[in-house]
């Protein structure tokens, strides 16, 4: 970005990107797919999306998991008693944002007794995804949350003895291990728009493989080439 065509000001978002790994190129291009959602995505030369449907932590940085789902532990809180633990605790100093770990729709955001302060997010028909134990919340019942949105922050409500979020993944109804789970890949482009993509990457691509990037004033799309 640049102001009266000459004072830089910084970097823009990265519409297309190529990685040369032994001797293979790997291309990145930022399209939009759904404008009726105004959601933009990365995705291959071939349309295929590249980031993975589900992130693997609700947190970006600076966390430790704590306690991992385990259907026969003891849990100090109740006594040492046996108590199936059917979701990941990711330990977060408090405040720490918590992130929807992939697109979806917010169905539960509530108070709910050992819960503590809670969001509920529906991704499809078959994968649900809760956190539990916020210090608040500020995603509401309905609204369209996109992966790594912030949805609320770590905190210690309900059932907890410590700063944490207790992720629970739920899949066809029932709550899985979502680290041992072969879960799918995000879906590419749909066929209908594929064509329109093809031809809208060409000029991207001739930059790209020509390590030439856009002049300030001109309206073509900026490009970064990685090596």
């Amino acid at each position: 970005k640049y102001i009266k065509n000459n004072l830089f000001a910084g970097y823009g978002e990265v519409k297309a990107a190529v990685f040369k790994h032994r001797g293979e190129d790997f291309y990145a291009y930022r399209y939009l797919a759904d404008s009726i959602k105004g959601i933009t995505e990365y995705y291959d030369a071939d349309g295929n999306m590249l980031r993975s449907q589900f992130l693997k932590s609700p947190i970006k940085f600076q966390y430790r998991i704590s306690s991992r789902y385990n259907l026969k532990r003891r849990i100090a809180h109740y006594g040492y008693r046996v108590k199936a633990h059917r979701g990941t605790d990711f330990a977060a100093s408090n405040g720490t944002p918590i992130m929807s770990t992939a697109n979806g729709t917010v169905v539960e955001s509530r108070r709910k007794r050992g819960n503590g302060i809670y969001v509920a997010v529906k991704h499809n028909s078959t994968f649900t995804t809760k956190y539990f134990h916020m210090s608040r919340r500020i995603a509401k019942v309905g609204d369209y949350v996109k992966q790594g949105d912030i949805i609320g922050y770590v905190g210690s409500t309900g059932s907890s003895s410590g700063n944490h979020v207790c992720y629970r993944f739920w899949k066809n109804g029932r709550e899985v291990d979502p680290f041992k789970e072969k879960l799918p890949a995000a879906k590419p482009l749909n066929k209908t728009l594929k064509p329109h993509y093809l031809e809208f990457v060409k000029p991207l691509k001739y930059q790209l493989d020509h390590n030439q990037l856009s002049v300030p004033e001109s309206p073509v799309v900026e490009s970064v080439a990685k090596k």
